[in-house]
Order: structure tokens, then sequence, then C-alpha cells
């Protein structure tokens, strides 16, 4: 089958749409005709290997309803020690990779998954729409051109992110900055800067990656603007006539300088939290929304976020997709001996929440797994579009809810909105659930951008009043129940700098240098507490 560059040369750009972006013409039904299609496929292949065997059970499924009805949800417990010595003997299919996820449970411990290559082509595949999306200004109408410069914001091989540029540049010759084989020989800070340097000189018209980079980069460029020291980077003549051009665009705007004054960017696609949080600082600061994708390293890429900025569209071709209603999760956190139902995604109901189920497809091997993301159906359908596939946003992790009382429920969306909202300048921030006199509370750690301009009270009022606008829930508790369940503990300056520095010193993975946002443990608030 031809590539999207072989097209792109004969002119036949609306076969590449239909390649890559065709699913959002299906109908619901078709959609689930493809996947049980799919799932039948991939029974078959499980079938007839060890690891299939013992995850289908006795007897092999001959449908979809008795697939759902006698195997059972798993978790990776349930895939020890076949992937973590990386037996491809008992897998379905010979993988062409080993990815893996940054660890789990605060312990150097990963969660391996096996790719075949057309299992990562599918991934491939909506990766490539995603692009698509991002450069387009309606259906069949995108900007992708041979050379696009790409900078390179992901994580190395073998996480997920990191095989992207590969099966990327399978399907189409963009212009990596820094290089895939220079990036991946640098850290990720190394490669972000370079990557930067690069774009000075070269341009830059597609990011892929995380979207606090951006705001960073953005906060960065109008803190320095009008006082750029001269540096070898900018001493090259293109990267000099690109600042003085962008100064220039400032100044008529009568504004500090931001990015969107230097480069004309295509397209910015990003995945997790953060995004909806940064989204309009994106916005300002890049002249460009940015496109949401979403999936996990044990499930592949299964969504994308279209070219009108709403919800995220479902692909059928990489997993079959179950859904845990919240209370049927709820039930199982109460009883873990209790086993949740599903619903598939034509019984979803809009407003609803759920935790996501999957089956790899093209040959992977995890079977009805428990990924741990919860998600929210926004809408059945995308009208605007014309989109008959129900709409989905990433929620939260279903670890990192913080149920307080069985009243609210607050997830690392709502905490990092309500931080942003109160204006009080929070340079980072972890929270977590406590216990405090048989009381449950919210508890935050924070570290201010100007330590020297609030007082405890101050920020945890602003904190405690913003909370209560972002979540109802969270302002039920105070109006119907008297609680204030709030505690706020301000972190030295440089506090979480000096963690990061630390756990690097330590020699930690990348994804475990800064503590998480949500429940971090004792070991990590005793380290942050304890920085000078």
């Amino acid at each position: 089958m031809a590539t999207a560059a072989e097209l792109l040369k004969q002119g036949r750009r609306d076969e590449i749409w239909r390649k890559y972006c065709g699913f959002l013409d299906l109908s619901l039904e078709e959609f689930m005709e493809i996947q049980k299609r799919l799932l039948m496929e991939q029974i078959d292949l499980l079938s007839k290997c060890e690891l299939g065997r013992k995850l289908l059970g006795n007897k092999v499924p001959t449908s979809v309803e008795e697939f759902r009805e006698s195997v059972p949800l798993t978790t990776y417990e349930d895939y020890l020690p076949y992937l973590d010595e990386k037996r491809e003997d008992v897998l379905p299919e010979e993988p062409d990779f080993w990815i893996r996820t940054s660890g789990r449970s605060g312990v150097g411990l990963f969660k391996w998954a096996p790719y075949p290559k057309r299992m990562l082509q599918a991934g491939t595949d909506l990766a490539f729409a995603s692009v698509i999306f991002a450069t387009c200004h309606g259906k069949g109408d995108f900007a992708l051109e041979e050379n696009d410069r790409f900078l390179y914001g992901m994580a190395p091989p073998p996480y997920i992110s990191g095989m992207l540029p590969y099966g990327l540049l399978w399907e189409f010759p963009f212009k990596f900055l820094p290089s895939v084989e220079e990036a991946e020989q640098m850290s990720f800070q190394e490669r972000i800067a370079k990557g930067f340097e690069l774009s000075f000189r070269e341009g830059l018209d597609v990011f892929f990656g995380i979207s606090s980079v951006l705001v960073r980069m953005g906060d960065q460029f109008a803190q320095a603007s009008g006082k750029m020291e001269v540096s070898s980077i900018l001493l090259h003549p293109r990267s000099l006539f690109r600042l003085m051009r962008g100064l220039l665009k400032s100044k008529l705007a009568k504004r500090p300088m931001i990015p969107a004054d230097l480069w004309n960017v295509k397209g910015i696609i990003s995945g997790g939290t953060d995004t909806a949080i940064y989204r309009d600082k994106i916005k300002y600061y890049w002249g460009k929304e940015p496109i949401e994708m979403y999936g996990g390293t044990e499930i592949n890429f299964i969504a994308a976020q279209t070219w009108d900025y709403e919800g995220m569209t479902l692909v059928p071709s990489t997993g079959f997709l179950e859904f845990i209603p919240e209370e049927e999760h709820f039930k199982f956190k109460r009883n873990p001996s209790y086993q949740p139902r599903t619903v598939l995604l034509n019984e979803v109901k809009v407003g609803e929440k759920y935790e996501l189920v999957a089956t790899n497809f093209k040959g992977g091997v995890y079977v009805r797994y428990r990924i741990g993301d919860m998600i929210k159906i926004t809408a059945l359908r995308n009208d605007n579009l014309d989109i008959d596939i129900p709409q989905v946003v990433f929620w939260a992790r279903a670890d990192d809810i913080i149920d307080l009382a069985g009243f609210s429920r607050l997830t690392e969306a709502i905490i990092w909105q309500a931080i942003e909202n109160s204006g009080i300048g929070c340079k980072e921030w972890t929270a977590r659930k406590e216990v405090r006199e048989q009381q449950p509370i919210l508890h935050l750690y924070i570290e201010l951008l100007d330590e020297d301009r609030w007082k405890p009270e101050e920020v945890k009022n602003a904190l405690h009043q913003s909370l209560k606008d972002a979540d109802p829930s969270y302002r039920e508790m105070e109006e119907m129940l008297g609680l204030t369940p709030l505690r706020v503990t301000l972190l030295r300056p440089s506090a979480f700098q000096r963690y990061t520095e630390d756990m690097e010193s330590a020699g930690a993975e990348l994804a475990h240098l800064k503590p998480p946002h949500m429940q971090p443990s004792d070991e990590v608030i005793n380290r942050l507490l304890a920085q000078g």
C-alpha cells in the first residue's frame, strides 16, 4: 500500500485523507462491526499461543458475547513473568519492538508491551492522522509538505512516544529537529534545547510532545523579551533575522515577544492532563491550539482530537474497547473481589465516566486489560463535523482520584485548573488525600513563584475558593456538611528543582525525576520537605 509521501508526490491528497482519517466517516454500527471482526481475528491468534490460552481459559470464545462473559478482566500481574522476561515463544505474534512504561508504584519496575510491526503501524496511522488534523483547515484540507520541520519533543525508545518518529518516517519525510539518531543520545533537556536551537535557524512546522514544554518556552520568551543576550545560536544570519523580525512584531503588537512572533507553526499535537489546562496559553504563545491524542503503552494509540478542538474520536482498529461505568469501578474499589461489568461503545451515556478496558489487535498480547484510566463521554456524536462516534476526553488516572468522604472526587485536572485560576503564581505542586482528626482532607504541597508575596492563610483561602468554583461537589461539602477539607503547605524555594536534581543523581528514570502531581508517597513528601 502506498505511503503518504508517495500519495502526496502523485497529488492524491484525497486518498491520504481517506487512508488515515477515513474512520471519521464510519457510522457507529460500522465502527462496532470492525471492532467485532478484528476481535475474532485476535482471539484466533491468541488461541494458538501459550500466553493467549492462559488468558482465554479452557474454551476459546466463538463470539464477542462469549468473550466478555468467559474471559476475566486482567491487570499486569496476569502477564508475569512472561513479559518481564520478554518471552517471545509464548506470544501470539513475534514482536518487532518491546516498549515499556516508565515504571509503577514508585518502584523501578516496568510494564513491558510486545509490538509486532503491524500493531505499531496501526498506532502510527492514528498519529499521522493527528498530524493531519493539527495542520488542516477542514475536511481534506491539510497543509503537510515534504521535509516539514518537526520538533522532537518526545521521550526516546523504549517508550512508546519514542517509537513514533520511526513510524512517522515510514509514512512521510519529516525533518526531525534534532534528528532521531542524535536525539536518542541526549537527555530530554538537551533534546529540547537543541531542537529550539535548530528551529531558530531552520524554522519550525510541527510540535509533538509535552504541553508544559511549550508553555515554559512561552513564559521564558515573554520574560526575556528585550533583554536577550547575543549567543552562538543567534550569531547565525538566519537566526538573527528571525529574532529581529520577532522583536519587530512584538513591538508593533505592544507586548513582550512570544514564540508566535518567531515561528508560524502549522500544527501542535500533545497529550495528557496538562493539554486541557494549558490550551489557552499555548494558543496565545504559539498562535495555534494543540490537538490531543490519547493512548498508552499497553493499549496503543486509540483516540485523537479533530480540528474543531472538541472531544477526541476513538479509532476502531487498534484495540477492542470496553468501558466500566464509574459506579461499577467504585464498587470494585470498595470490594476487590467484585467483578465489574462493562459496556461497549454503543452503550455509553453522555456525561458519564468510565474506566477503560482494552484488548490489543494485530498480534498484541493484552486482553481485557485495565489500564487504569478514566475517560468521560462528552457527546454521543460530533454534530459540528458530522462524526457518528461518541466523543471522549481523558478524565483521570483511576488510582489518582482523591475521594473526600464519598462526596467530592477530585482529579488532577480539577486541582490543576483551580491552582491556575487562583492567581497565586504556582511554580509546582503535588497533592494527596490525608486523614486529620479522623476527617479526610486534601493536602496541597506548593512552591510559589513569589514566596514573599503571599502568606500561608492567603494561599489557602485563594485555593479553597478556586476549588469551590472549579468543582460543585467540593463547594457542596462546605455548604451541606460544613467541611473545609483543604490544608496547604508552602515548600521552600527551588524544592522541586532540588528534588529533581537529587533523583537525577540517583539515576532515576525520566518519568520519575519529578514528584507525581497526585497521591505522592510519604517518601516523596519527606524528600520535598527536606529540601533546604
